[in-house]
């Protein structure tokens, strides 16, 4: 009976070692949240969409009072998409009066009235087409 002591007791010692090192391992293990809370995403989310319906009417207003009565008629701001305004415009004479117009001083009025930073414009022949 003496004889078993010894290799119990380095049996035990061996097996609290493994489980040691499985327990090591364990808490290494990186798992995914699965009971994810999804209200905070959605409230950013809501707050996005807010925030770009505000600054696309904010837009449409803003075109409507500072662009020239026969551009404001004509075209169409159709959007901005990463501080690039899009203007849908119906034909090369109308893109061209209303490029000057921007380039001449328009693009900054816009962008004051909109309180909105806008970058550059991208006119487009063609009706709108939303994206």
């Amino acid at each position: 009976m003496h004889g078993d002591e010894p290799q119990s007791s380095s049996r035990t010692s061996k097996e609290a070692l493994q489980a040691r090192a499985l327990d090591r391992l364990r808490g290494n293990r990186v798992r995914p949240d699965r009971a994810r809370n999804l209200h905070d995403d959605m409230q950013l989310q809501m707050k996005r969409v807010t925030k770009v319906t505000r600054a696309e009417s904010a837009l449409h207003q803003a075109w409507a009072a500072a662009a020239p009565d026969h551009l404001a008629t004509t075209c169409t701001p159709i959007g901005l998409k990463a501080g690039r305004l899009e203007i849908a415009v119906p034909n090369a004479s109308v893109k061209f009066q209303a490029d000057r117009w921007l380039k001449g001083g328009g693009l900054a009025e816009l962008s004051a009235l909109a309180k909105t930073p806008i970058r550059g414009v991208r006119l487009q022949l063609g009706k709108p087409t939303r994206r």
